[in-house]
């Protein structure tokens, strides 16, 4: 009788066999030709137009061998050798919806291993018709017989949905990204691009300030960005920023808008080269006397050349400051840089994690501080070292009651510095609790000591200024040390002569 039996090699033997068990004679019989493999190919759904990504699986039938490989291509012209059965795939969106002709051919082991590409090779085709998109039939001259001429194919429709914008780390977060409803003339905007046909399809963002007719462009994956007054900023007025996404296939989000409805943003010109940061919620005239003393101090130099910016009101334990932006990294520091000088006055609430993260860069820009705030009874005691310059202050606050600093109190100046001491310091009125000793650095100068008390032991540093005179720190109330004018002096003595504001 006679029997067909499929080999594992590249060839099939006919045989004949004179009975079902055994053989009395040797094998003969004609060697046949090798029998290319056949593909098959799916994705999870092509139905309907789907998003730009695609994950395509593909596996391959060799009736007489193994399939030892694959190529695949997205257009028909370029086909690559692969060693893969899936892949994810990317397909470019135009503004239109469209649809990609994708195909693989299985490669059997017909062949020398010499004769096989590596992995990532392009392989061509025969193009018999001249068309330049292969035809089934055409051969691939590299692999001779190996390939499947009749590749399996399918039409992959590709959806383009243009992106989506919101203010934001997500769509649930946008009063997160809104601004103080005043600010300076900077301002950063953060935000989140989203494009559902794929991660990798927005192609550029866009914003304008003020007039939507002229559009300025970002990256693809910008999470937020700052504007000034040289971008466009009007300053002292209100001000709108228009944000759009752009996608691969040019189709451009819903314009997002700020402010929202319901919100302003006005913009504040900086009077001149000094901030004034109130940090103090108690009522005993604090404000009043910073107010009032700038505008009176070295000839009315001042008046009306500083800029007071409240960054207590709205603060609890659960809630930032209304007047701090939500990204204090960029937006607060660029908001410091655009004066010369900061003065920062606040109570035992003093806002030390704000300071810690702008207050070090701004000092190494050029700015200069003048810090004076009370601290809570008990500290870090090494926290301080990167807002002033002190190695240290002590754990705990000197005393705490009132009867240690009575009024007519004067602090002690200190009388080695080269350029002579500052104005005595004479307590007029109030309590003055949460002082601790400050421990200055190398290079620092101590301003002012308390006087001996029972109350605490010597006499320590409660005001220091950096050696570069750039940076000085007062750990005590300044405006409950008004008598004969000491406080006026001060001001006048570091804001003019150290920081040198003119």
């Amino acid at each position: 009788m006679r029997a067909h039996v499929v080999c594992a090699g590249s060839v099939s033997i006919v045989l004949c066999c004179g009975a079902l068990l055994g053989c009395g004679e040797p094998y003969t019989g004609l060697l046949l030709p090798n029998q290319p493999p056949e593909t098959l190919l799916w994705v999870d759904t092509i139905s309907l137009p789907q998003a730009s990504t695609a994950h395509l699986s593909w596996r391959g039938d060799d009736p007489d061998g193994i399939v030892v490989g694959f190529l695949l291509s997205l257009d028909g012209r370029r086909w690559v050798y692969t060693l893969r059965r899936d892949t994810v795939v990317s397909l470019a969106v135009g503004a239109q919806d469209t649809a990609y002709w994708i195909a693989v051919a299985a490669v059997d082991n017909s062949l020398p291993l010499d004769r096989y590409p590596k992995p990532g090779e392009a392989v061509a085709f025969e193009d018999l018709n001249g068309d330049g998109v292969y035809t089934p039939g055409e051969p691939f001259p590299r692999l001779p017989g190996a390939v499947d001429l009749s590749p399996a194919q399918l039409r992959y429709p590709v959806r383009n949905s243009p992106p989506r914008l919101f203010w934001g780390p997500d769509s649930a977060a946008a009063q997160s990204a809104w601004l103080p409803e005043t600010t300076f003339t900077v301002a950063t905007f953060r935000f989140t691009a989203f494009d559902p046909d794929g991660p990798n399809e927005i192609a550029f963002l866009e914003w304008a300030l003020n007039d939507s007719s002229r559009w300025n462009r970002l990256p693809p994956t910008t999470e937020f960005f700052t504007v000034r007054e040289s971008d466009g900023l009007r300053p002292n007025a209100e001000n709108r920023l228009f944000l759009r996404a752009v996608d691969r296939g040019g189709l451009q989000s819903a314009v997002l808008e700020y402010p929202p409805p319901g919100r302003r943003w006005y913009v504040r010109k900086p009077n001149g080269p000094l901030l004034v940061l109130h940090d103090y919620a108690i009522a005993d005239g604090a404000d009043t006397f910073y107010t009032a003393a700038l505008s009176r101090i070295a000839g009315g130099r001042f008046r009306d050349r500083f800029d007071v910016l409240d960054i207590r009101s709205g603060r609890t334990a659960q809630t930032p400051p209304r007047n701090i932006p939500p990204l204090v990294i960029p937006m607060f520091l660029e908001t410091l840089r655009l004066f010369e000088a900061v003065l920062w006055y606040g109570d035992q609430q003093f806002a030390l994690d704000i300071a810690q993260m702008v207050l070090p860069d701004y000092i190494r820009s050029g700015g200069k501080l003048l810090l004076i705030t009370q601290l809570p009874a008990r500290i870090e005691p090494q926290a301080y070292s990167d807002i002033a310059p002190v190695d240290s202050l002590s754990l705990t606050e000197l005393f705490s009651t009132p009867a240690a600093l009575p009024n007519g109190t004067a602090l002690v100046p200190d009388s080695s510095l080269p350029e002579g001491p500052y104005p005595v310091l004479v307590k007029e009125r109030g309590a003055a609790l949460g002082i601790h000793a400050l421990f200055p650095n190398s290079t620092a100068r101590v301003l002012y000591r308390l006087p001996p008390s029972s109350y605490y032991s010597g006499t320590p540093a409660v005001a220091v200024r950096s050696g570069s005179r750039r940076v000085v720190f007062v750990n005590l109330p300044l405006h409950l040390f008004t008598r004969g004018g000491g406080a006026d002096r001060f001001l006048e003595r570091v804001l003019v002569e150290d920081f040198g504001l003119q």
